[in-house]
């Protein structure tokens, strides 16, 4: 591993006017959520919120609204209708409109298995124009519409782990461990998209060539919501810088930096993925080398 391909600095973020308003800072719809997985949404949420966007509205199965608009204060609730207790296909005509205002949509966290998640992220890939997060159950939706990147009009960041990506393609885990720069970079130039390739060392690749690891983070991360949360900050990020790329790199970065600070807080056993969003802003301010592994070739 070459240390100048290490990411060690924050980027600088965009600064606040003092004459702006909440549209300035992002319009992200997430589109999160299903019975029994509600907290991958709460969690995708309330890192976005914290990440700095300045409207966040969550598009959810109808039957778990009283859920989040219970959960969420800063956040806005769209009920779409359910089957099953996840988003129906016969909700794609409202979720268009939802998006049709959106600067971000993150599409994923805790959305369950199901052709109709198929059918719904198809239709957005058809026609939205905006930023667009791929995450967890979404990326298991996109193994089967993939070809869909290349026309697409939209911004794509896609945030796999090991394991998803080796379905979307087709490699097997201990291939991709070997090779995790090579493997997302190839992906993100086949289909245009900008890969963020989680794992205890994380690659992020551009379409254009550009290729950073992220070696920020512990091992008291590795537990279910971790991705929630990064999906939230990328989501929030994909509005305050112009490159995917930059989104990516710094959303990483963060993340890595607040469950290390987590991880003093509370130890690795015990840390919480809601505990790494609270040390968000925190992790935002904190210089980066602070954190960043100094690991050999």
């Amino acid at each position: 591993m070459k240390y100048d391909s290490i990411i060690t600095e924050h980027l600088p973020m965009p600064q606040r006017n003092n004459d702006s308003n909440k549209g300035d800072y992002g319009r992200i719809g997430i589109i999160a959520g299903s019975r029994g997985m509600a907290g991958a949404g709460e969690l995708c949420t309330k890192a976005c919120l914290r990440s700095g966007a300045g409207l966040v509205t969550v598009a959810a199965a109808d039957c778990l609204t009283e859920v989040y608009e219970i959960k969420f204060t800063e956040a806005m609730v769209y009920p779409l209708a359910c089957k099953d207790g996840h988003i129906a296909a016969e909700a794609l005509d409202s979720i268009l409109e939802f998006i049709s205002t959106k600067d971000c949509v993150a599409i994923g966290p805790g959305l369950g298995r199901s052709d109709d998640i198929a059918a719904i992220l198809e239709g957005i890939l058809d026609v939205f124009s905006g930023a667009l997060v791929i995450d967890a159950d979404g990326l298991f939706a996109l193994s089967s519409l993939k070809e869909k990147l290349k026309e697409t009009r939209a911004r794509v960041l896609i945030t796999p782990h090991i394991g998803e990506m080796s379905r979307l393609c087709g490699t097997s885990i201990p291939e991709i461990k070997k090779d995790r720069e090579g493997t997302a970079l190839r992906f993100a130039q086949e289909y245009r998209v900008t890969v963020l390739l989680k794992d205890n060392v994380s690659a992020i690749a551009s379409p254009d060539g550009r290729v950073k690891l992220n070696t920020a983070g512990n091992p008291g991360m590795a537990r279910g919501g971790s991705g929630d949360v990064l999906a939230g900050v990328c989501a929030a990020f994909m509005c305050r810088f112009t490159d995917p790329f930059d989104a990516a790199c710094e959303a990483a970065l963060t993340c890595g930096i607040a469950g290390d600070l987590a991880a003093w807080k509370y130890g690795m056993e015990s840390m919480l993925p809601s505990d790494t969003v609270s040390f968000i802003g925190q992790a935002l301010m904190e210089p980066a080398s602070n954190h960043i592994k100094q690991l050999e070739d």
